[in-house]
């Protein structure tokens, strides 16, 4: 076997290897999508499940690739409160979240906690739909330092905070 055939060979592995990593995660227009919901307390901002396993779906997302310099984090709750206390709850939530990634060993400087309230509903803001709508999703940011293309890394949030601080 010769040089470029051996070089070939290893190039073909890898590639392999690195599809099947990448077929672990579904990404759609920049959202990881999580195969199960994060559960919170209602009203309340602490997880539900301290070993949280979509948590630490997210946390190895990270791990596995260092390019995402930011994911956003977005916090969305059902109308339940005036748009204020929405606003503070899912931004505490999206927080809540970001420790948690800390905890794991993400960098705090890779994550972007962010609040949308009730603004941004997926369903009809109805008791039916409470599931739906009190949710945390999250967004590739940046990718190398570079914002992704038609974007800002804080998604035009309401408000936001840096988790670092």
């Amino acid at each position: 076997m010769n040089i470029k055939t051996s070089i070939t060979a290893i190039f073909v592995c890898l590639m392999t290897i690195f599809a099947q990593a990448e077929s672990n995660y579904t990404i759609q227009n920049n959202a990881l999508i999580l195969p199960a919901d994060i559960k919170f307390d209602q009203h309340d901002y602490d997880i539900k499940d301290k070993t949280e396993p979509m948590l630490d779906f997210v946390a190895q997302y990270l791990k596995d690739r260092p390019y995402i310099t930011k994911l956003r984090i977005e916090g969305h709750v059902f109308s339940e409160k005036s748009p204020e206390e929405n606003i503070k709850l899912s931004l505490q939530r999206a927080a809540m979240v970001s420790y948690y990634l800390t905890t794991k060993g993400i960098d705090c400087s890779r994550l972007i906690p962010v609040a949308f309230g009730d603004t941004k509903p997926v369903a009809p803001n109805d008791e039916c739909n409470l599931t739906y709508n009190t949710r945390i999703d999250f967004f590739n940011a940046e990718i190398n330092h570079k914002a992704i293309y038609g974007s800002v890394p804080n998604g035009f949030a309401l408000k936001y905070m840096e988790p670092c601080e």
